[in-house]
């Protein structure tokens, strides 16, 4: 079974996670505001009081946030539970001139980074409808396959390196 450590459970994030718990995806949960994780705890997630403590062991990381800024600071939290050859899957819509400083970031602690940003909103994400757009090393998409089948329609492959698609 994958196990996911999502990172930000608001608006898309926490339709993600019921689609990914419907999955059958071994699911645990972080946000800034502890109670709008709580949906997701109540459907059987495990809830992190810190992000360091989600990521702890977990096959894909996914982040799910505000913005670029959110998702360094959160990843940075996140440090001490990462270990090399983890998947990070950025899917936090940042724009592409963050994308190096993020991708140098996952080298930084050993991890395989694929950004994979969505389209949608709250109802195709409460759906399992969003497409997404993804970039990362061939050896690592069947690994996130099971997190993207889970909350997309649709994963268009759009490059081998995150930060270069």
């Amino acid at each position: 079974m994958t196990t996911v450590a999502l990172l930000g459970t608001g608006i898309m994030g926490a339709g993600m996670g019921q689609n990914m718990l419907a999955a059958g995806l071994d699911l645990r949960v972080w946000n800034r505001t502890a109670e709008k994780a709580r949906p997701l705890v109540d459907a059987g997630a495990t809830a992190s009081a810190e992000p360091a403590d989600a990521v702890r062991g977990a096959d894909v990381i996914v982040t799910m946030l505000g913005d670029a800024g959110d998702v360094r600071a959160v990843m940075e939290r996140a440090a001490p539970g990462l270990a090399d050859g983890q998947v990070w899957a950025q899917m936090t819509t940042v724009g592409v001139a963050p994308l190096a400083g993020l991708a140098a970031l996952a080298r930084e602690h050993g991890l395989v980074f694929v950004d994979a940003p969505v389209l949608g909103t709250r109802a195709p994400a409460e759906n399992g409808q969003l497409q997404v757009f993804a970039a990362g090393p061939p050896e690592v998409r069947d690994r996130v396959a099971p997190v993207f089948d889970a909350v997309g329609r649709e994963t268009v492959w759009l490059g081998d390196d995150g930060a270069e698609a």
